[in-house]
């Protein structure tokens, strides 16, 4: 049982820890390919509706118009395109107290550009002095958001298909990509055509088709390495996450002794008490059963003979079973096994039986077949006791009580039926396993029972490696089937 106590609580927490460790690799996931999407269209958006790469100085511009971007600061953030390069590493501080004491054409001279900065800019790079300081760092970026530069667009490797007015490929640029050919941009072209969608994912490209004069324009931009990254960030967390799994498995096995001891100790102490109350109220039981048949051989039998036999039966009957589940319940319980005759072993433990069926008019039918199992004799016997007095004490007069076994497949099956009242069929027949469960909620004992016998005959079928279950034929009789081993 206690171990039992442990592999549950180990399972519930790691399940726990599992659904969430799944919960945040999904987020960081979806947060990261999400914005890898945006880019990705962003940047086909703006390649699309200018026909390509613009100018560096178009770029600057575009800035400046809200009608033309969606936002001032698409490429930008938060950048004014006014705004210079600034060399922190360059000490002018002589030449800007200069400037600034005796008033010289400091601003002519940012906005023209001296000799000495054109010898220092390189070839081909006209205008650069005018483009957007670094963003790394700045307020230009947010967690969610990644704000594009110029050269994040100028860096990505893309090709745009031309389409007519009647939606057909015109003219092709490959220019910006060496892995493409003219034919396979047409092909791809095509393709994106047909989707008629406005944006999508083709292969390892992303395309966007924006409407231009005349036609409409596709750019595809290659997104495999984006791809790679998203594939790679998906890796690395299940790695993560399997190692963080293993370490919180070991931890939660370790804690789980400690989180348990408490109901462990009183799990054993509530064996023990049932234990020692058992042996120790075996004996004052049959000692009143021995003087109350004593009184009947000198004062003959009465009804508070009677009555004092039948309580006393019942007692010990409880504590049968009492002392049955506890030591069942033992986690180191290892029954002995062996092979015996079923059928014979039917008969024997029947026969005690008989005499109260025929008291109440019951048709008791017993088959006894020639079915080898494995299993522990005595324990099995005593569980067919318990379902035997179990039928007999519910099955109401005039009624009918079966018990046989058979063959099927590599198990043999123990079936015990009886006939019932209609009041006491059960919505969940399983509830009749339950410690001291009872339909009889008042529990006024009408019937002789304390609610705990099929509880031992589960223990038993669980001890014996076997199987028990019960349903209902028609609302007209219970049966309990018994799976064992042959």
């Amino acid at each position: 049982m206690v171990r039992e106590l442990q592999v549950k609580f180990v399972k519930t927490a790691m399940t726990a820890i599992t659904v969430l460790l799944l919960a945040v690799i999904c987020a960081i996931c979806g947060i990261y390919s999400v914005g890898v999407y945006r880019d990705a269209r962003w940047t086909a958006q703006m390649l699309a509706e200018h026909g390509g790469a613009p100018a560096f100085d178009d770029m600057k511009e575009a800035g400046r118009d809200p009608d033309e971007w969606e936002s001032d600061d698409w490429f930008y953030g938060d950048w004014d395109p006014d705004d210079r390069y600034e060399d922190d590493l360059d000490d002018t501080d002589t030449d800007d107290s200069d400037s600034k004491d005796t008033g010289t054409d400091d601003s002519d001279s940012k906005g023209t550009g001296t000799d000495e900065e054109s010898a220092n800019s390189q070839p081909g790079e006209e205008g650069r002095e005018a483009g957007p300081p670094s963003h790394k760092g700045e307020n230009g970026s947010s967690f969610f958001r990644r704000r594009m530069s110029p050269d994040d667009v100028m860096a990505v490797r893309y090709f745009l298909v031309n389409y007519n007015a009647e939606n057909a490929v015109e003219s092709t640029d490959t220019a910006n990509i060496y892995s493409v050919t003219d034919e396979e941009a047409q092909e791809y072209g095509l393709r994106a055509a047909k989707r008629a969608k406005e944006s999508g994912i083709l292969g390892n490209f992303f395309y966007y088709i924006a409407e231009r004069d005349g036609g409409r324009t596709a750019a595809f931009i290659d997104v495999s390495s984006q791809i790679s990254a998203v594939l790679s960030v998906v890796v690395i967390s299940l790695v993560i996450a399997a190692a963080a799994w293993a370490l919180m498995f070991i931890f939660v096995s370790v804690l789980s002794r400690r989180a348990i001891a408490p109901i462990a100790e009183n799990i054993v102490r509530q064996k023990q008490f049932v234990t020692n109350a058992g042996h120790e109220l075996k004996t004052p039981l049959a000692i009143i059963l021995t003087n109350t048949e004593a009184l009947e051989l000198f004062n003959g039998e009465s009804k508070w003979t009677r009555n004092i036999k039948a309580q006393t039966k019942r007692l010990s009957g409880l504590m049968q079973n009492l002392l049955t589940l506890s030591k069942m319940d033992e986690a180191d319980l290892k029954l002995p096994m062996q092979y015996f005759d079923l059928g014979e072993l039917i008969k024997e433990a029947a026969a005690p039986f008989e005499v109260p069926a025929h008291e109440k008019k019951l048709e008791f039918i017993i088959e006894t077949p020639q079915i080898k199992v494995n299993a522990n004799r005595d324990t099995i016997g005593q569980l067919i006791g318990i379902l035997l007095d179990n039928a007999v004490k519910y099955t109401p007069e005039g009624g009918k009580i079966t018990l046989t076994a058979f063959s099927e497949g590599k198990y043999a099956v123990l079936r015990q039926s009886n006939t019932i009242d209609p009041s006491d069929v059960e919505e969940n027949p399983e509830k009749l396993f339950d410690r001291f469960y009872r339909r009889d909620e008042a529990r006024t004992q009408k019937k002789g029972g304390y609610g705990i016998g099929l509880s031992a005959a589960r223990a038993i079928a669980t001890a014996n490696k076997a199987q028990i279950s019960v349903c209902y034929n028609e609302q007209e009789s219970i049966v309990f089937d018994v799976k064992m081993m042959l």
